[in-house]
């Protein structure tokens, strides 16, 4: 399918992020939420990201301005919605929102339209039961900062068509996405499952008064931060081991110890969160820097870190 007019509904954060990305690839790309006001701030928010990739040559000269002229906004649905080729919605992640945007996307847009959905742990089984047309409906889960991180999760629910998978799957591709299909549903997918099993375990280690707060997120920083750019999890064991077989044979053992003293708690203790509050709030850091200025240094950084692993 020939995608050419692209609609983000929902213009928080992360509907800001993908306005970015398409605008900056050339697409037309119509922007709705429910009022005026949230709308100026997005085109404000988008404005600004646009200008920070032209200032760190992701851009070419002049083509942020661009970008931005093929953004327009709108606080109806049916408006964004009715020419649309392909429309990413990011509204609040609950069923209820979600369904009642979906039901409404169903309704407004042409047969052929996909209706992706930002999700971060929600199933498209749930949400594509309210419209008519299931089979065009999928999740293209971001990963924040959406401007900057490349990846992005997609999965379908049981009644989305795998030609639906594959346009979603090929369009991020064109995007400069890197899209990873999952062959079933699981709650949080890929990524926010392997961050809440390592935030758990964060937690739960500042809150035994382990480490501090400070000091842990150093040591991830510091050690597997600086590695996981270039290997993951699963090839890190076959380098480990000489071989995953070997790793898997000769720390079985190991890993049971380690396995066996990690909590399993699904439900943030009130100490944990207590600990864990106190604790960031100490890091130096977060005493001496705004919120918006961690955010930029953070960017600063992730410009830069894509640049080496691209090759730049």
């Amino acid at each position: 399918m020939d995608i050419t007019k692209v609609s983000c509904v929902g213009a928080g954060l992360i509907g800001q992020g993908w306005a970015t990305i398409f605008s900056s690839k050339g697409f037309e790309v119509t922007l709705q939420d429910i009022n005026e006001s949230i709308l100026e701030n997005a085109v404000k928010g988008v404005t600004s990201t646009l200008m920070f990739l032209e200032a760190r040559s992701l851009l070419g000269k002049g083509e942020a301005a661009a970008s931005l002229e093929r953004i327009k906004t709108t606080t109806q649905i049916a408006e964004a919605v009715e020419h649309a080729d392909y429309v990413q919605e990011s509204v609040p992640d609950n069923y209820d929102a979600k369904k009642k945007v979906f039901k409404e996307m169903d309704e407004m847009s042409p047969d052929h339209t996909i209706l992706a959905s930002s999700a971060s742990g929600l199933m498209m089984t749930e949400i594509q039961k309210v419209t008519t047309r299931p089979g065009r409906c999928v999740l293209v889960h971001p990963i924040l900062p959406v401007h900057l991180i490349p990846l992005v999760e997609i999965v379908g629910g049981e009644e989305t068509s795998s030609e639906t998978v594959k346009t979603a799957q090929e369009f991020m591709k064109e995007l400069g996405k890197t899209p990873v299909v999952l062959n079933r549903e699981v709650p949080g997918y890929i990524i926010n499952r392997l961050q809440a099993a390592l935030l758990r375990e964060a937690v739960d280690l500042v809150d035994k008064g382990v480490v501090s707060a400070e000091d842990l997120d150093k040591a991830f920083c510091m050690g597997i931060g600086l590695r996981d750019p270039v290997i993951g999890p699963l090839l890190r064991a076959h380098l480990a081991g000489s071989g995953v077989e070997r790793f898997f044979r000769n720390y079985a053992q190991s890993y049971r110890y380690r396995w066996e003293s990690m909590e399993t708690w699904t439900t943030i203790p009130p100490s944990a969160v207590k600990a864990v509050v106190k604790g960031v709030s100490e890091m130096e850091v977060v005493r001496k820097k705004t919120m918006e200025e961690i955010q930029g240094w953070r960017d600063e950084m992730l410009v830069k870190l894509l640049k080496v692993v691209h090759g730049d």
